[in-house]
C-alpha cells in the first residue's frame, strides 16, 4: 500500500511539471524534457511553431539561450518575458521577417555563468584577474555566480554538434548558415556573439 501511495505521489507530480508548458497566444510549443546532451547537463528544449506550420514548407530557425524566459511570464522567476510569440506570429504575418520556428534553449541553472562566458577569451585574462572576476561576482546569498570552470565550448558545441542536427531532423528548417540565427539578453546576449565568432559558418 505504501509503495502504491508513493507511486501515485510520483505520478501527480510528473504530470504536474509536464504540465508547465508555456501558455502561447500564437502558435504552438513543442517540448523536449530532457534534451541529453555529451557535453553540457540534460535541459529543457521548447520549439515555438508558428501558426499554420507546414512541414511542406521550410523555416529558418532561430536558436534563443534563456528559453524559459521567451514565451509565457507567469512561469518566469521575474514575472517578465520576451513576448516572442506574439512579436514573431506579428511580425511573419506582416512579412517584415521570413518565416522561422523559435528553438528556446533553458538555461543551465546554476550553471548559466560558466556556460554563457566566453571561454577563450577569458583564458586569455591574466591568472590573477580571471580569479578576481571569479570572486568578486556574488550572488546576493553570497555565493559565486560560477559554479565551477567556464565550459562555454562545451555549451556551443552541444547546440551545434547535437542540438541543431536534431532540430533539422525533427522540423522542416532551411540549414544553411544565411537562415540560422542566436539570440539571447544580457549573458544569453554575450554567448550569441561567442557562438557567431566560433561557428561563423553556421
Amino acid at each position: 500500500m505504501k509503495s502504491f501511495i508513493i507511486t501515485i505521489i510520483i505520478l501527480a507530480f510528473t504530470i504536474t511539471m509536464k504540465a508547465q508548458l508555456p501558455v502561447v497566444h500564437s502558435g504552438k510549443i513543442v517540448r523536449i524534457d530532457a534534451f541529453q546532451s555529451k557535453y553540457v547537463d540534460a535541459r529543457i528544449v521548447d520549439v515555438w511553431l508558428p501558426e499554420n506550420y507546414n512541414a511542406r514548407k521550410k523555416y529558418s530557425v532561430v536558436y534563443m539561450n534563456d528559453g524559459q524566459m521567451l514565451f509565457d511570464s507567469s512561469l518566469t522567476w521575474n514575472k517578465q518575458e520576451w513576448g516572442v510569440d506574439e512579436t514573431f506570429g506579428e511580425f511573419m504575418k506582416a512579412k517584415k521577417i521570413e518565416d522561422c520556428i523559435v528553438v528556446g534553449i533553458h538555461n543551465g541553472g546554476k550553471n548559466r555563468h560558466i556556460e554563457f562566458t566566453p571561454q577563450k577569451p577569458f583564458m586569455q585574462l591574466p591568472l590573477a584577474f580571471r580569479q578576481q572576476l571569479l570572486d568578486s561576482a556574488k550572488r546576493p546569498n553570497g555565493n559565486s555566480v560560477f559554479s565551477g570552470s567556464i565550459i562555454s565550448d562545451n555549451y556551443l558545441a552541444f547546440v551545434v554538434k547535437e542540438l541543431k542536427p536534431y532540430i533539422d531532423s525533427a522540423f522542416s528548417t532551411r540549414k544553411e548558415k544565411a537562415h540560422t540565427m542566436m539570440m539571447g539578453s544580457s549573458m544569453g546576449g554575450l554567448i550569441s556573439i561567442y557562438a557567431i565568432c566560433e561557428y561563423p559558418e553556421t
